[in-house]
């Protein structure tokens, strides 16, 4: 018998290269969700008029891949992790993704908190403590998230 992968999460930010439509944003989440499913991954998404937060949720190795993907995938533009790391439980079990679409107002408070567009952000202040950013998200979006 094999023990268990410790769980782990990343949480990271970025801007769409074009704004996504209500009905593009369904079909996204529909595949995410499956994704995540197959592989046992949970999460949360914030979007805001092009702006992303997202959290995944999972053993390591998976959870580092699907990061690659969303890397590499052209919808994305300026990728920064926000926090990373093992963590002890899952923030956000009970969606295989959760969605809110956050009102600019809110996200810029999400962001101005991190303060992660400033520049040289993550060189002088290093990434943010992850339990603080889990967290933070996970009050964030408890009993707001929107299924859609």
């Amino acid at each position: 018998m094999s023990t268990p992968s410790p769980l782990y999460h990343l949480v990271y930010q970025s801007t769409a290269t074009t704004f996504m439509t209500e009905s593009q944003l369904e079909e996204l989440l529909t595949k995410a969700r499956a994704t995540n499913t197959a592989n046992s991954l949970t999460g949360v998404l914030l979007y805001s008029n092009g702006d992303i937060m997202q959290v995944l949720e999972g053993e390591q190795e998976m959870v580092q891949h699907i990061y690659e993907k969303i890397r590499q995938d052209i919808r994305h533009r300026d990728v920064s992790t926000l926090a990373d790391g093992q963590i002890q439980r899952r923030n956000f079990s009970q969606w295989s993704m959760g969605f809110k679409a956050v009102d600019p107002a809110d996200f810029m408070h999400l962001a101005g908190y991190l303060n992660v567009s400033k520049p040289n952000y993550l060189k002088s202040h290093g990434r943010v403590a992850d339990s603080m950013l889990h967290d933070l998200l996970s009050t964030f979006v408890q009993d707001e998230i929107i299924r859609l």
